[in-house]
């Protein structure tokens, strides 16, 4: 109760300190005289085009809940890490292991324990999430690579397919501006924290080129919880339109881009619930000796193509391999090589898409058409299991998308998918810990599965600044290699469908504010069962609905405030238990303050609510994790081509975790600290 009023009284001190700013700058701006030819703020807005639902479609435009995190926002966020940066949204919350964007996943709309497998996120296009339960790494993606973050929230099974339940996340990669730049940058902080960045690029003619490199260090908040990566990324684009171009090809543009990841890490494991009050204890390592090593690379190519009154054509494909080597409960008694398991995955992907506007009845439409194909080869030799999984998966897709224009105001769209899925999956016992290449012959089988998904939305839009939507799609999922190895003959898909409704207002330049209502259910959802020690599907039915609104208010072109609340059910429909790891609220507020021109203030607070343990689906078989809120602020000073930063995140000092799995806790950073410089050449 006493933390409760706690957060009360944080929660309100934080909106009186944010409304005092509001009317300090109002005040101080309507006594200023202002200059016919000021430059407009970058906080007044803009209209955002939205890649994710397949077309280039303004955000008011869109049947579903979405935001978008422009390059420019993420230079201004105290975030430093992609998830963190994430879970600043709407009913989008941080899942962390230990405070970096390693062993990090977002959950949106509620997925908890598996939303893993549930959020899928894309980078240009090509699937970050890997067949297991590892989720997508994040670390792999430098945050000076990204150009802008896509939003879904929902079902994205129509144009993904399998994975993209709670929601999708796009990340799009920078491509070579007109000007040629470069933009070092170096940071150091709390943990002997070190990041040194360097990102840029340019054209010459018809090629744009843009580049990045990222070296990473940190001792990490925890014993043994350190971190040390290496990225290098590249992105290519050739507009060769005045050599294959003519009367029938309009526009031809390819594109290329690929990136390297390599990194480091230590598993410190989790802590008890009676260390967590004590930061002695609370720092220290449960697993001193784990970790892990893994190279990451992918490489993407696509051409598309404008073919006039024909439509346009696009053709992509992609390769990535994964390797990594790690230890789990390491013991003295054997050498390091006896326990160290083996991870390799090595993933194709092709799409293919084809759209076409056309006038069908005096209505105008645009009809996309796409198939995508993916293979995996998946091999896992886990030591401390006594197991290894061999796996080759396939899945083709076939869909198609159109909108309608109803008149001046409405459109219409439909979608449907279809899928196919198999998969070959080996899982051997090993006879000895120390005979690592003698195994015992185990089960082979083949899954083969057929699935298929659709929605309908309308958008109504009476004008330019406000819109209202109003969708109904399906989602599935196949289960991963993971869920696979720990599940009797049974295990099937899970299926889903869902309910959005929402509202878009802008009122001019001043604030604009969005509303959705959401329900959905899924059935057969694949979950762990900790006491029967297996996947499984649930015969009771799991239910999701709640509410999410946000605002951005922009009351000078010197002060920009934001923020966003969460009320959500996440739980089992029949028993009314609610799903681990799911918080019943959420709330983030921030400001963003231009003190004088070269002076920038950004303060942003989180407040999450309680939620059960990850392996408490009874709801009463370990302690929840408490409510928390954690404030983060970064001041930013730029001179010239120079810009000098610092930052403290976690201000109050707060003890929390963001996961727990039967009363194993991993807790989060308390105070720390950043400073940096970045500059443009």
């Amino acid at each position: 109760m006493v933390e409760q009023k706690i957060i009360t009284r944080r929660f309100i001190v934080t909106v009186l300190f944010l409304l005092f700013f509001s009317m300090t700058s109002y005040a101080q701006e309507s006594t200023r005289d202002k200059e016919e030819d000021k430059t407009k703020s970058r906080f007044q807005m803009e209209e955002v085009v939205v890649t994710a639902t397949g077309l280039e479609d303004e955000v008011r435009e869109v049947a579903r809940n979405v935001t978008v995190i422009t390059a420019e926002d993420i230079a201004q966020s105290p975030s430093n890490y992609v998830p963190d940066l994430l879970s600043r949204e709407a009913n989008v919350n941080l899942q962390s292991l230990y405070g970096t964007d390693k062993q990090a996943v977002v959950d949106i709309r509620g997925m908890g324990q598996t939303t893993a497998s549930n959020v899928l996120v894309l980078v240009d296009g090509f699937r970050l999430n890997s067949p297991d339960l590892a989720g997508p790494d994040f670390s792999s993606v430098p945050i000076d690579e990204i150009e802008r973050i896509e939003i879904i929230r929902g079902a994205g099974s129509v144009i993904y397919g399998s994975g993209a339940v709670g929601g999708v996340v796009n990340i799009i990669t920078k491509r070579g501006k007109k000007e040629t730049t470069a933009r070092p940058y170096a940071s150091y902080g709390s943990y002997d924290t070190f990041d040194g960045r360097i990102s840029g690029g340019g054209q010459l003619e018809n090629l744009e080129l843009s580049l990045n490199a990222d070296y990473f260090d940190t001792d990490g908040y925890r014993d043994n919880g350190g971190l040390r990566k290496k990225d290098f990324g590249a992105r290519l684009g050739y507009d060769a339109t005045e050599y294959i171009g003519g009367n029938l090809i309009k526009g031809a543009l390819f594109t290329l881009s690929g990136g390297y990841h390599e990194d480091k890490q230590g598993f410190p494991g989790g802590v008890s619930i009676e260390d967590i009050d004590s930061e002695s204890e609370r720092t220290k390592a449960s697993t001193p000796n784990d970790g892990a090593e893994t190279e990451d690379n992918r490489v993407r190519g696509g051409i598309e193509l404008d073919i006039g009154s024909f439509g346009v054509l696009t053709l992509n494909g992609g390769l990535r391999h994964r390797d990594s080597d790690f230890i789990f409960g390491f013991t003295p008694l054997k050498t390091k090589e006896e326990q160290t398991s083996r991870l390799n995955e090595d993933t194709q992907q092709i799409d293919f898409g084809y759209t076409k506007e056309y006038s069908l009845w005096g209505l105008d439409n645009t009809f996309q058409f796409g198939t995508d194909y993916y293979y995996t080869d998946y091999y896992s030799e886990r030591i401390d299991q006594r197991e290894r999984k061999n796996s080759q998966i396939d899945s083709l897709g076939l869909f198609f998308t159109n909108r309608s224009s109803l008149g001046e105001n409405i459109s219409f769209d439909i979608g449907y998918r279809y899928n196919s899925y198999s998969g070959t999956f080996r899982n051997d016992d090993l006879v000895d810990f120390s005979e690592v290449d003698v195994w015992v012959n185990g089960d082979e089988f083949d899954r083969n599965y057929y699935d298929n998904a659709y929605n309908i939305g309308i958008v109504y839009a009476p004008a330019k600044s406000t819109s209202l939507y109003s969708s109904f799609a399906t989602s599935f999922r196949i289960p991963n290699v993971d869920e696979f190895a720990l599940a009797d003959d049974n295990l099937k898909p899970q299926n889903g469908w869902h309910v959005d409704a929402g509202l878009r207002q802008q009122f001019k330049d001043l604030a604009e504010v969005s509303l959705s209502l959401f329900y959905f259910e899924i059935d057969d959802e694949i979950f762990f069962d900790a006491d029967a020690r297996e996947n499984r599907n649930f015969e009771d039915t799991t239910q999701r609905y709640g509410v999410e609104t946000s605002l951005k208010y922009y009351p000078t072109d010197r002060l920009y405030l934001w923020g966003n609340f969460t009320l959500m059910e996440a739980k089992f429909k029949q028993t009314g238990n609610q799903v681990p790891l799911v918080p019943n609220y959420s709330a983030k507020l921030g400001i963003e303050w231009q003190i004088f021109d070269p002076l920038l203030l950004a303060l942003t607070g989180s407040f999450i609510g309680s939620q059960y343990d990850g392996n408490d689906i009874t709801n009463d078989r370990f302690a929840k994790l408490d409510p928390y809120q954690v404030f983060d602020v970064k001041l930013t000073y730029t001179l010239k081509k120079f810009t000098f930063f610092c930052g403290v995140n976690n201000i109050f000092d707060e003890i929390n975790e963001t996961v727990a799995f039967s009363e194993s806790y991993f807790p989060m950073p308390t105070r720390n600290y950043v400073a940096g410089l970045a500059w443009s050449l």
